[in-house]
């Protein structure tokens, strides 16, 4: 193939890839206005611990255990159909805000509506998968972003940087006995 036909192929592809990008970026965008759709994107953590399952869930529905090394909770336990505060450090005069609990399946799986940094409610998922060896793989997810595309993609990414520090701190308690702050105002 000459060169002149190299490069009205290239040509040809870039133009249906950037006809196909913006026919997507139209679809996701009609699919968000019509129904608050996030287009399927989710921010996901996912990690290996070296524990049971019951160990991992008890790490993040104890309230003692989750204030070690993520938010600091004062609630007695998550109930489904209630809702706690979770707390950015430990003073009496901590900034708080409101989680849903939606659903608790010990020692599998755990679901929350909490609202974004927008007001957006957002729905997070921990699973606790045992595995062959007695370890526990632990996944987070959080789904349900409002806005533009490029602000849903950089939310699920700014939501996967964080949740990915949350289960290394989690991974570190639980295998070490190893507290790390993650939350920089959490004491």
């Amino acid at each position: 193939m000459g060169s002149m036909n190299r490069r009205a192929l290239l040509r040809a592809v870039f133009v249906c890839s950037a006809a196909l990008l913006a026919a997507v970026d139209g679809v996701m965008g009609q699919q968000q206005r019509e129904t608050g759709d996030d287009g399927g994107l989710a921010a996901t953590a996912r990690i290996l611990v070296r524990s049971d399952p019951t160990s991992v869930f008890a790490a993040f529905t104890d309230a003692g255990r989750m204030s070690q090394f993520w938010f600091t909770r004062r609630d007695s336990g998550l109930v489904p159909g209630e809702s706690v505060r979770w707390f950015l450090g430990s003073g009496a005069d901590a900034a708080s805000f409101k989680v849903d609990v939606i659903e608790v399946v010990a020692p599998e799986r755990i679901v929350i509506d909490w609202a974004d940094f927008d007001g957006t409610r957002t729905r997070v998922t921990w699973t606790m998968e045992g595995t062959a060896d007695g370890d526990t793989l632990l996944t987070v997810t959080e789904t349900g972003f409002a806005g533009t595309r490029d602000e849903i993609v950089a939310k699920a990414l700014n939501s996967t940087g964080g949740f990915n520090q949350v289960i290394l701190a989690a991974k570190a308690l639980i295998e070490h006995g190893v507290s790390i702050n993650v939350v920089a105002d959490h004491p």
